[in-house]
């Protein structure tokens, strides 16, 4: 039996399994997160790359939690040094390459 698929669909299936997305919008990487709720929303613009569609009542409530406390991102020391300064992969790379830099 042959299933046929969209290229969307192939794209959103190649995602989940680099576990790794980029945003289509404004070049934000990350990881998905086991427990995110919504793992293919930009927490930088609000896109969300499933939907093919802004999110903002999605990413204002994700940051209220950030603010809050529930919400703990952070990079490990193994990720820091992976990121190729040369070539970062949106903003949030970006801003850990100047920070390096300013050191």
């Amino acid at each position: 039996m042959k299933i046929i698929i969209t290229q969307q669909q192939f794209n959103v299936i190649v995602e989940s399994k680099s576990k790794n997305i980029d945003c289509e919008k404004c070049d934000h990487s990350w990881k998905i997160e086991p427990k995110d709720k919504h793992p293919f929303l930009c927490h930088d613009c609000g896109y969300d790359n499933k939907s093919k569609k802004y999110n903002k009542k999605e990413l204002d409530k994700f940051w209220d939690e950030y603010e809050s406390g529930d919400v703990t991102e952070k990079w490990s020391e193994k990720y820091k040094k992976s990121i190729n300064c040369n070539s970062p992969k949106g903003f949030s790379q970006r801003a850990h390459c100047q920070g390096r830099k300013k050191k």
